[in-house]
């Protein structure tokens, strides 16, 4: 099948890349702010240095053995399930996550998000057939920190039926979301083949972890649940100034993690991620916008490759608001840009002003983007049926294939029409923006997800209760 592919590395620039990481983490070292993470890396090979830890090239290469490579992300309904690696035209689609601000519904007005914006997220995604899992797009401010990750995530159990991708950010809540997990798909040995999640942690470029990600993850290894280390280098900050340099710092960071989880458990699944870009000069802050982010991004999804990982890519959303449907159709090619790597999974809808701020209303704008991008992602076939030689022949020099039986028979399949909204009411009666904010509201008063069985349902509130009262004991 044919089809169109963006790729910046060739195999010896990937091997350079992989042969700097390996110098980087046996030379340099990642500094590790978790004793019980150093101390398991030492009884393994690595050499210890009060925080630095050093890796030797041999750890890599016995996890790059170990890892498993494929997995299923379980969804609760299992006709929903995500199979990685991806077989598909184009990777699976999640929210962004994890924002603290939200543009109100009803006002337009800036505030903090609650529990209840989270549950509309989880309820308009559930109805959304383009969004394929969930990402925690924020965190509600009106819960005591210790327990907002269970509390959200058991919020999202009831009103999702698809996979849910969520973070941990210690050992103890890493325990609980497994508990969890294992609820939905009916027992801890199950989550082996099927997990109702899978995690994501942000490392501290360069080359840190926080103690309680790094726990975290080796906890979540223990129970082979998903996790995908989410280095975010900056080019010319957290990153050398660079895209060769930057890539290198990011690979780094994502074996440091291969060798943390395969040293927890052998075998356990990763999925490689990270999200790079430059930084703006005059303000320091990141620069999404620049030309070299859909690269950093490419080069990323050829790392991954490399190693035969599943790979996780970002970029998916706008983060501006459209001016209008024109203006929609020029971002979503733009969108399709940042994919045309072909990723397996990737995220980033319904975030605005650089992920700063979430808004209801802007997911479905950017699903309604993402389902046009789509259409530069799909597959092609050449054959003698395609080419369509006696099709050419029939027209002949100066002729015509309007009438042809063969036109007839492709050109739906060939050729993309479908530039009208799917599922915004087109003409507007006012703005885009207006109309996005009005289906909105119809979708959350009239889809009801499927609820969870009521056995599952008990077990789950119960489960919450204990890691409510343990979570907010503290250490």
């Amino acid at each position: 099948m044919a089809r169109a592919h963006l790729s910046l590395l060739s195999r010896d620039e990937a091997k350079r890349i992989h042969e700097a990481s390996l110098r980087v983490l046996e030379e340099v070292g990642v500094k590790i702010l978790s004793p019980s993470v150093r101390n398991m890396l030492q009884e393994h090979g690595a050499e210890v240095d009060g925080e630095i830890v050093k890796i030797p090239s041999s750890m890599v290469e016995e996890a790059l053995k170990t890892v498993s490579r494929s997995m299923v992300l379980a969804a609760r309904d299992p006709k929903l399930d995500l199979k990685l690696p991806n077989e598909g035209d184009h990777p699976y689609a999640a929210t962004n996550g994890v924002v603290g601000k939200m543009y109100d519904l009803d006002t337009g007005e800036a505030r903090e998000t609650r529990l209840s914006d989270l549950r509309d997220f989880a309820v308009l995604c559930d109805y959304l057939d383009d969004i394929d899992f969930f990402w925690p797009i924020l965190f509600p401010t009106d819960v005591p920190s210790q327990i907002q990750n269970v509390r959200g995530l058991a919020t999202v159990f009831e009103n999702f039926r698809k996979h849910v991708q969520w973070q941990a950010l210690n050992a103890k809540e890493a325990k609980w979301i497994a508990r969890m997990a294992s609820i939905i798909v009916g027992g801890e040995e199950k989550l082996k083949e099927r997990s109702a999640v899978s995690i994501i942690g942000c490392t501290i470029s360069p080359l840190t972890f926080e103690a309680g990600m790094a726990e975290a993850f080796v906890e979540l290894a223990k129970a082979w649940i998903p996790v995908m280390p989410f280095p975010m280098p900056l080019e010319g900050m957290t990153g050398p100034a660079t895209i060769a340099g930057t890539l290198t710092i990011a690979n780094s960071e994502n074996l440091a993690t291969l060798v943390m989880v395969q040293c927890a458990n052998p075998g356990a699944p990763m999925i490689y991620c990270a999200e790079c870009a430059p930084i703006e000069p005059y303000t320091g802050k990141i620069c999404y916008e620049a030309v070299e982010t859909p690269l950093l991004a490419t080069g990323v999804a050829d790392m991954a490759r490399f190693y035969g990982l599943p790979c996780y890519s970002l970029a998916a959303g706008m983060d501006v608001r459209p001016r209008d449907w024109d203006d929609l159709l020029i971002r979503a090619a733009k969108m399709a840009l940042t994919q045309l790597m072909h990723p397996d999974i990737t995220a980033g809808l319904g975030t605005l002003d650089e992920a700063e701020y979430v808004a209801l209303e802007q997911l479905l704008l950017d699903v309604e983007a993402w389902r046009i991008a789509k259409a530069y992602l799909r597959s092609f076939e050449v054959s003698g049926e395609t080419i369509g030689l006696e099709a050419i022949k029939q027209a002949g020099p100066g002729g015509s294939f309007l009438s042809l039986k063969h036109t007839l028979k492709h050109f739906e399949r060939e050729v993309w029409i479908q530039y009208k909204p799917k599922i915004l009411r087109y003409p507007f009666r006012g703005s885009i923006t207006d109309e996005a904010r009005k289906r909105v509201k119809e979708i959350l008063g009239t889809h009801r997800p499927e609820p969870l069985e009521e056995e599952v349902k008990k077990e789950l509130e119960k489960c919450l209760e204990e890691a409510e009262k343990d979570l907010k004991k503290g250490d």
